[in-house]
C-alpha cells in the first residue's frame, strides 16, 4: 500500500496521490476504487450471469480516498518494486 499525506494544499498529498494515480493508470491500465472493486469481484465470483468479465477487474492496482486517506493498493512486491523503481529520483 503506498499511503499519502492528507493534506489538501498543493504540493502535498493530494498532489502525490494524483500523480501516482496518473501513473498506475499510464503504467497498468485505469481501476476502481477499492468499494466498486471488491462488488465487480464479488458479483464475478458468486454471480456469474451477471456478465462481469475478468478484464473488468485490474489485478494489479486500486485506490481509496475515503475519509481523504489517499492510499493505492497493489498486488504485491512486484508493482511496488516497479512503481519504486520509476520514482527512485524523486526520493533523492
Amino acid at each position: 500500500m503506498l499511503e499519502f499525506s492528507k493534506g489538501t494544499r498543493i504540493g502535498t498529498g493530494v498532489l502525490d496521490f494524483d500523480r501516482a494515480r496518473r501513473w498506475m493508470n499510464r503504467t497498468w491500465g485505469w481501476s476502481q476504487d477499492v468499494v466498486t472493486r471488491s462488488a465487480l469481484m464479488q458479483r464475478h465470483y458468486l454471480q456469474p450471469e451477471v456478465g462481469v468479465q475478468e478484464e473488468d477487474i485490474n489485478r494489479h492496482w486500486s485506490y481509496s480516498v475515503e475519509y481523504r486517506d489517499y492510499r493505492i493498493y497493489l498486488h504485491g512486491d512486484k508493482e511496488l518494486a516497479f512503481f519504486q523503481l520509476a520514482h527512485a529520483q524523486s526520493n533523492d
